[in-house]
């Protein structure tokens, strides 16, 4: 036990058992033990030393314990793609009942016509496709950016949900438009295809574009357009950004000394350039998306005049 008398100020005196000891600023005490051993007490007040005899009292006797004196803590395992997916699969289901629910409450009726699931309008069907592609886009978008790919299940989600739109539209008695998202869908994913085999895409990028191009098709061909324009004009950004921030890092600042000597011959070192092809493209497909969603009634009304003329 040690004395209160013996501890000063950000001290202990030795003659405990220990060589030498401290206290540092946070209340930790650091004490070396007789054999020369650390042993601390973390700031989660778990006391960590080797050997026997030392300041601090507490020790193991083969010296076992965490290096920074925390005690160790349950390993806590990272949740698996598929359960991540499960969850969307059940997040969106109650979404889309409560939105029902509340939809019924204020008298709005979501099937106007007879018959069950007959001439679901329109907002039903965007209701539905919508979902699927919220649910998952928090972690598309994490995973796309920390590790560069999108997860087949999440990404299998979304299309689940556009698959649902996409019967809804023939159940509603508007096969055409059934068959738009799905022709526009396949006829993106064929192109992605092919910049994916020359090194431009990933195929997870191929497989979300595809899916998203099937949701936004039915808005008409203008929103279409502006969802790759604008996902195309964010990753050249992005890029760009990217570029520009690798250049000013390696160019030399004022405030570094310059080489004596006479300069070397050649071409200037420099690192590699980021292109489009560095740049995680999901993000950039699913804030384009989301921007045409919220964009959705300018593009109605653009297609109606185009139409009208």
């Amino acid at each position: 036990m040690i004395e209160p008398g013996r501890i000063e100020p950000g001290r202990i005196e030795p003659g405990l058992g220990s060589a030498d000891g401290a206290v540092g600023a946070d209340g930790a005490i650091d004490a070396v033990g007789a054999d020369g051993a650390k042993g601390a007490n973390g700031a989660d007040g778990a006391i960590g030393a080797v050997g026997v005899g030392s300041a601090i009292g507490v020790g193991s006797a083969d010296g076992a314990g965490p290096s920074g004196g925390a005690a160790s803590r349950d390993h806590v395992r990272p949740v698996s793609e598929r359960a991540q997916a499960r969850e969307a699969v059940g997040v969106a289901a109650l979404a889309a009942v409560t939105i029902a629910a509340a939809a019924t409450a204020a008298g709005v009726d979501l099937i106007p016509q007879a018959g069950p699931l007959a001439g679901a309008n329109e907002g039903a069907r965007t209701l539905v496709g919508c979902l699927g592609v919220a649910v998952v886009t928090p972690a598309l978008v994490r995973i796309d950016i920390t590790e560069r790919r999108l997860p087949n299940v999440l990404v299998a989600v979304a299309a689940g949900a556009w698959g649902v739109s996409t019967a809804l539209l023939v159940i509603g008695g508007d096969p055409e438009a059934a068959a738009t998202s799905l022709a526009t869908s396949l006829a993106v994913a064929v192109v992605g295809l092919v910049a994916a085999l020359i090194g431009g895409l990933g195929m997870g990028d191929v497989k979300l574009g595809a899916v998203l191009s099937g949701v936004v098709s039915p808005t008409g061909p203008m929103a279409l357009l502006v969802f790759w324009g604008l996902a195309g004009t964010l990753a050249v950004g992005m890029a760009g950004v990217r570029s520009f921030h690798s250049r000013r890092e390696l160019s030399p600042r004022p405030s570094d000394p310059r080489p004596s000597g006479p300069r070397p011959s050649g071409p200037r070192p420099s690192g590699p350039r980021p292109s489009v092809r560095d740049v995680p493209f999901g993000p950039c497909l699913l804030a384009a998306f989301w921007w045409v969603v919220v964009s959705r009634p300018a593009f109605v009304g653009f297609d109606a005049v185009l139409v009208a003329r």
